[in-house]
This record gives structure tokens, C-alpha cells and sequence, in this order.
């Protein structure tokens, strides 16, 4: 599931790079053609990066309720329980190597 959250996550920093490149160069472009004066262009920059701020701190809080919601549903309370865990797990691995053979196996 994390792999997943990373691939949006990366795919939307991409989209968002590439949109504020182009933004750029469109911004450039109207200042050279004498549409806008640099000080109106730095002005609109300036406001699409708040709102793409704005959009992107949406989406994270959307996907981190999505993850809250999936976790509950399989009676996870919280990440941190399940970092929690996994260190335990991992250090009673460490004391007792044995417990690696009480492990079910896929058959």
C-alpha cells in the first residue's frame, strides 16, 4: 500500500513541476509580448504558487484520511501502532531467532 501512496505522491509532484514550468514559460512569454509587466507576472506566480500550495496540502490530507479510513477498517488504530509492532517484532526476532520457525508458511 505504501508503494502505491508513494507512486501518487511522486506522480503529483511531477504534474506539478512540469505545470509550474510551462506556468513559467507562459508568464515569460506574455511579459515579453508586453501583456503583462513583470511586476503583474510575479504577482500571478506568486498566487498560483499559494494556491497550488493550497491543493497540494488538500490532497495530502485527503490521502492521509483515505489511509486512516483503510487502517480502521482492518482494526489498525494508527501507523505509528503498526511501527510500533514491527520493532517489537523485529527485536524479539533479534533476542529469539527460533520464533522465525513459528512463522506460517504460504502452501
Amino acid at each position: 500500500m505504501s508503494e502505491v501512496i508513494k507512486k501518487i505522491i511522486y506522480t503529483s509532484i511531477g504534474a506539478a513541476s512540469v505545470t509550474n514550468e510551462k506556468f513559467k514559460e507562459l508568464i515569460e512569454d506574455l511579459i515579453q509580448n508586453n501583456h503583462f509587466t513583470e511586476d503583474e507576472g510575479k504577482r500571478i506566480v506568486d498566487t498560483f504558487f499559494v494556491d497550488l500550495r493550497q491543493h497540494v496540502d488538500t490532497v495530502n490530507g485527503s490521502i492521509q484520511l483515505k489511509i486512516e479510513e483503510l487502517l480502521k477498517k482492518f482494526g489498525i488504530p494508527n501507523i505509528q501502532s503498526i511501527k510500533y509492532d514491527v520493532e517489537n517484532y523485529v527485536n524479539d526476532i533479534k533476542d529469539n531467532p527460533s520464533l522465525l520457525l513459528k512463522l506460517p508458511s504460504k502452501k
